[in-house]
């Protein structure tokens, strides 16, 4: 049945290509019976689009997702709609010309450059995806481009038209909408490009980011191992960021097969004038202007934490050398092992790396964070290996070395508490001992009112019953908790942490991984961080404990714990640095983190539970505000950690 499909896909492909031709035909001539004849071609596609899809829908099915042919059968199925809507956008344009008042007036916008595009990546479609060309693939891409452009001078060109007043104005119109419509088959082009690209790899990568991976392995003397799995994506964030991991080799080396072979591959990212821009021109093999590699400190004898641990940070230090860093430094911080001591040597020169793609501030702000962790404490952050600067967008990338360590959400997931509890442990020591260095004196606010209002909106959209919750309980009147938010920012700004720290900003259980067998805690996604009030740190973690999406008592008991845990050591450490208002500061906090979790959360009861937190910390602020209390007299219970599921 496979060769049935390929077949049928190999004649699609060559109906939509016959179609491009003709309906640049009638864009030079009118002809009533070549209409008719694109307009039956169009139909025929869209029949054997369906068909195709159909065909390998049924074949698909009972197959496991990642195998190749089923990677393979996804990719047919998707590029026959895409062609088919191609189909239609030609379609469209005999049918926008029908408007004008004489086809000639489309000769000065010179269409043929359009159709040189749209008929060059035509043709290319089928022999990319039988031959898993990547080359090709990322030459539709190219097309894209290049049609954008196009698109871009004419638009340009008809304003101005229009604003002459010269010319008739329908006219103008409908030679826009044509362009329009030419335009759009680029963005049919770039998608079946990606769909190729996700037959050869494995993986869903758009364009941009390939582009983008290409220029980061090539920063590093890399290119990608095709030879091995090659890139994995990593799901799961909200970031917005799209984060892989990826095998490399140093260019030049034989890491594996390295175009076109069938079983993905190619040249591309990272190999030296071997991308489809080495005859194209473009910014294929070559990485963007203003290219940088960082890294840690060299030689870096240890990890900037004493052997002995941080008395008084509030955590005991019985068998924890250097707060969860061992002292020998980065021998065994898992850079290239497995997982478990020093690197162990290796036959294959490959290397490890995890590859961030994404909005340029977050990463641009990421970067300059990991680098000033690294100049405190060596061997804590991924080392930066490459950043690539956004040249055109908005997007830029982070190459970063891969630690194969597990982060605590998995370790409690996964039902390993204890080793998640000293894992939690020992980065609770290692952000004691960050606040403690870096704290300075004078005002600061998180501003934690300000982040629940302004995170409101996603967590309406989820549960909009529970945030707009209006009513009374017996005399006492309840209020929507947006009604009380106002009232918070005004008390919020009246008692200032005393002194501001460096924070990490989201520190969250998947934000720390832990290796049990060397005791080494590493610190990731560190773009939100900055100096603050450490109260933040504390609030998001507690709350990143509690809203785990465990049910079973046992499981919740061990979290509960852990909260326990967190909570006494930041409160020793406030105790010790003489933070009177601690308390208060961390009721805002917890508030905050209790109503922003919501949209984390897809069990309503426990969404509602947390909200119930974060609505009774907020009323007991302002009714302790009401009776005219100071912040540095406000209590706070450890019993708010306690949330029953059941």
């Amino acid at each position: 049945m496979l060769s049935e499909i390929r077949g049928g896909f190999k004649i699609l492909a060559s109906e939509v290509l016959q179609a491009a031709s003709e309906s640049r035909d009638l864009l030079r001539r009118r002809d009533p019976s070549k209409s008719r004849a694109l307009d039956h071609r169009t139909s025929y596609i869209a029949t054997q689009s369906a068909l195709i899809q159909k065909q390998a829908l049924e074949l698909y099915a009972g197959r496991p997702a990642g195998r190749r042919d089923s990677i393979y059968l996804q990719a047919l199925s998707s590029v026959a709609s895409r062609l088919e809507r191609v189909s239609e956008l030609l379609l469209n344009l005999d049918r926008q010309a029908g408007y004008l008042g004489s086809i000639e007036f489309l000769e000065p916008f010179r269409l043929d450059d359009f159709f040189h595009e749209i008929l060059f990546g035509l043709g290319r479609i089928e022999p990319a995806l039988e031959r898993k060309d990547l080359t090709l693939a990322v030459r539709l891409g190219q097309a894209e481009e290049r049609l954008d452009g196009s698109y871009a001078d004419r638009f340009a060109k008809i304003i101005g038209e229009l604003k002459k007043g010269a010319s008739d104005p329908g006219d103008l119109v409908t030679a826009l909408m044509i362009v329009h419509y030419l335009e759009r088959v680029g963005d049919m082009l770039l998608e079946i490009g990606e769909m190729i690209i996700f037959v050869i790899m494995g993986e869903r990568i758009k364009l941009e980011q390939y582009k983008a991976l290409g220029a980061g392995l090539k920063a590093t003397g890399s290119r990608m191992d095709a030879g091995r799995m090659g890139y994995r994506s990593i799901w799961g964030g909200r970031s917005g960021c799209r984060i892989g991991v990826v095998d490399a080799v140093p260019s030049g080396h034989e890491g594996g097969p390295r175009s076109g072979d069938g079983e993905g591959g190619g040249p591309w990212p990272g190999g030296a004038a071997s991308g489809p821009d080495a005859a194209e021109g473009g910014c294929g093999g070559r990485p963007p202007s203003g290219l940088a590699a960082d890294g840690g400190p060299d030689g870096a004898a240890g990890n900037g934490l004493p052997a002995e641990g941080r008395a008084g940070n509030g955590l005991p230090t019985e068998g924890r050398a250097g707060n969860g860093l061992p002292p020998e430094g980065r021998a065994g911080n898992c850079r290239h092992s497995d997982g478990h001591g020093p690197a162990k040597a290796s036959k294959s020169p490959s290397e490890t790396v995890l590859f961030k793609h994404g909005p340029a501030f977050k990463l641009t702000r990421e970067r300059e964070s990991l680098v000033r962790w690294a100049a405190m404490r060596p061997g804590l952050t991924p080392d930066v290996k490459a950043f690539i600067p956004a040249s055109e967008g908005s997007e830029a990338a982070l190459v970063l070395e891969y630690i194969p360590s597990r982060n605590l959400q998995a370790l409690f997931m996964d039902n390993a508490p204890d080793e998640a509890i000293d894992g939690l442990d020992a980065a609770l020591g290692v952000m004691c001992g960050i606040w403690e260095e870096t704290a300075k004196d004078g005002p600061c606010s998180a501003e934690f009112a300000r982040q629940a209002e302004g995170r409101l909106g996603e967590a309406r959209c989820l549960y909009p019953q529970i945030i707009r919750y209006q009513g009374a309980v017996g005399s006492l009147e309840v209020r929507p908790v947006e009604e009380l938010l106002p009232e918070l920012s005004r008390m919020e700004a009246e008692s200032p942490a005393p002194r501001s720290m460096l924070i990490h900003g989201d520190f969250n259980l998947s934000n720390i991984l832990y290796d049990p067998a060397s005791r080494r805690v590493h610190m990731l996604d560190l773009y939100r961080s900055r100096e603050s009030d450490y109260v933040q740190d504390v609030s998001v973690m507690l709350v990143s404990i509690l809203r785990l999406p465990i049910l079973s008592h046992p499981v919740r008991r061990r979290l509960a714990e852990a909260a326990r845990r967190a909570w006494d050591a930041a409160a020793r450490f406030a105790a010790g640095s003489g933070d009177a208002t601690y308390e208060a500061r961390l009721a805002f906090g917890l508030g905050r983190s209790f109503l922003t979790s919501t949209r984390f959360i897809l069990d309503e009861r426990m969404a509602a539970r947390f909200m119930a937190r974060a609505r009774y910390l907020f009323e007991k602020l302002l009714a302790f505000r009401a009776k005219g209390g100071s912040a540095d007299g406000f209590r706070l219970s450890r019993d708010i950690l306690e949330i029953q599921v059941s």
